[in-house]
């Protein structure tokens, strides 16, 4: 029994980043007669979308299936809560057998060989409307929203978008290894996308068992895995400490995480924190107000660490010192309200009507 959603159930966070592909697109409905003649009672004032490009059949002038099969991948791809959905779906059901959701992965994988991320996206949305279990619509859609983020890195005001791709990607190809746990390149990607947040007993666990699968033992990409793995051991062990300590276990976690204070991780913000958090709890002051330094030396503008130390300050009646952070928070606390405002600000994109 299928574990993954139903995608036409999912909420559909990417229809507003989609809508630029709906421009080569017009709406009008086939005539009452040409429905009744092909039994086509769901389309009834429903408009199909078409291009002024489609070829048309001369004899009937009425757009082939085939284009308007294509049309309908964009427009329910774009949208997967389109107010036409359930009509469309009739019409493809009626005149197309299941290959059709192999010849919109196909086209999803044409367009992603060309860098046309949304389309491919959509063709591959498409096709999960049709299946949402389908191996290469899942595959290709958490690869297809993997190379569109890849894609963004370094442009400005993308930063949600980007959140939404990374989410989406990953939560597929989840899916896909759930679904498919003998299709080895689901676990090739998913290790990435843990490893790119931290997660790394999963990436490490996903990896290995993509070796496990791999049949091919010279390809680059099993070299490439074997050779993260090896640099996996101290990052899991470090998720490791940072786990005993957010379950309560504090000595167990110090003495894992202590000797990598000034190892080559010590650059890495969230150890310092995590032990500084420790400190404090354990009333170890100095320590604590040590940790949060070096969290601000790596991440001035933490929230969190200026908040702690302008509290431990006050307590410890350094009464400047506690005014210095708490202004600093004040500032923080203003400048993301600032970004958020401007973000709601901008103009987002309507859904097709």
């Amino acid at each position: 029994m299928s574990k993954a959603p139903d995608f036409r159930k999912r909420e559909d966070k990417l229809s507003p980043y989609l809508k630029s592909i709906m421009a080569d697109y017009l709406f009008d409905e086939f005539s009452e007669s040409y429905i009744r003649e092909n039994k086509m009672d769901f389309l009834k004032s429903v408009p199909v979308p078409f291009k002024a490009s489609d070829i048309l059949d001369t004899k009937d002038g009425n757009l082939a299936y085939s284009k308007l099969a294509d049309n309908i991948a964009m427009v329910i791809g774009t949208d997967t809560h389109f107010k036409y959905l359930g009509p469309y779906m009739q019409f493809l059901a009626m005149f197309f057998n299941e290959k059709l959701i192999s010849v919109y992965t196909t086209k999803g994988a044409d367009e992603l060989i060309k860098h046309g991320y949304r389309k491919a996206t959509a063709y591959y949305r498409a096709a999960l409307l049709l299946d949402s279990t389908d191996m290469m619509a899942m595959f290709g859609y958490a690869c297809a929203l993997r190379e569109w983020y890849l894609s963004l890195e370094g442009e400005d005001d993308v930063e949600e978008l980007i959140e939404i791709l990374k989410a989406e990607s990953t939560e597929y190809f989840e899916w896909a290894v759930i679904e498919h746990p003998e299709f080895a390149p689901s676990y090739y990607y998913l290790g990435f996308a843990y490893l790119n947040a931290a997660l790394y007993t999963k990436a490490q666990f996903i990896w290995t068992r993509f070796l496990e699968l791999s049949k091919n033992k010279e390809s680059a990409e099993y070299k490439e895995i074997e050779e993260r793995l090896s640099q996996l051991d101290d990052p899991v062990r470090i998720e490791q400490g940072i786990n005993k300590l957010t379950t309560g276990d504090l000595e167990a976690g110090l003495k894992i995480l202590e000797p990598y204070v000034d190892s080559r991780y010590s650059n890495w913000w969230p150890l310092h924190y995590y032990l500084a958090c420790t400190y404090r709890e354990l009333e170890q002051v100095p320590e604590a107000i040590e940790g949060f330094k070096r969290v601000l030396a790596l991440a001035p503008s933490n929230l969190d660490a200026n908040q702690a130390l302008a509290e431990i300050y006050e307590e410890q009646g350094e009464e400047e010192l506690s005014k210095k952070y708490y202004k600093k928070c004040e500032i923080i606390t203003k400048n993301l309200a600032d970004d958020a405002s401007d973000a709601q600000g901008d103009t987002e994109p309507s859904h097709i009507n």
